[in-house]
């Protein structure tokens, strides 16, 4: 049997990097965007979404990830998210966020996906959002959510899919493979 000199078996067991998300709408992503652009130093990184299962790192190669996902949201149905007040994780994390309205389906998602993909559960108390802005010094808080309010409405859109994203050149994440929900 002949081996390729040039591969590492190393490199066939290296961690890669993904996460689980929501992306919003293309609408509500450009309604976003400038307040991201103008108070969340990595609004060019990621689009505006709301996170299922945060970064992890897995030795699944990226077909055996995407088959896992596959199978468990295949009998998940669409469902209804509704985007509402602003909130923020002050003094424990520096980030202002608009708020996700509790949504069982998507709590459900969160549990389910982590437990199916073996990674322990980051935050028991699950907070759905998202982020608007970030690295707000904490006396400066009021003062960015009281110019953010009237820029957020109440709003609602439908989960049509889950997107697996994957970091690239320079911290930006892409989605790398689109999961449509059962219609």
């Amino acid at each position: 049997m002949q081996r390729n000199l040039y591969v590492n078996e190393s490199q066939n067991q290296r961690k890669r990097t993904y996460a689980v998300v929501v992306l919003l709408p293309q609408h509500l992503d450009e309604l976003i965007y400038p307040i991201r652009e103008k108070f969340d130093p990595n609004y060019n990184r990621v689009p505006g979404h709301v996170t299922v299962v945060f970064p992890f790192d897995s030795k699944s190669s990226f077909n055996e990830l995407s088959a896992l996902l596959s199978y468990q949201l295949q009998n998940v149905q669409p469902f209804e998210i509704e985007l509402d007040s602003i909130g923020d994780f002050y003094p424990h994390s520096p980030i202002i966020y608009w708020q996700v309205k509790p949504c069982e389906a998507l709590q459900k998602l969160y549990r389910n996906l982590h437990a199916q993909l073996d990674l322990p559960i980051p935050f028991s108390n699950y907070l759905p959002h998202v982020t608007v802005a970030r690295e707000i010094s904490s006396h400066r808080v009021m003062l960015v959510k009281e110019r953010i309010i009237p820029c957020l409405p109440q709003e609602k859109f439908k989960v049509l899919s889950l997107d697996l994203i994957i970091p690239i050149v320079g911290d930006r994440w892409v989605s790398a493979r689109t999961f449509p929900l059962e219609h």
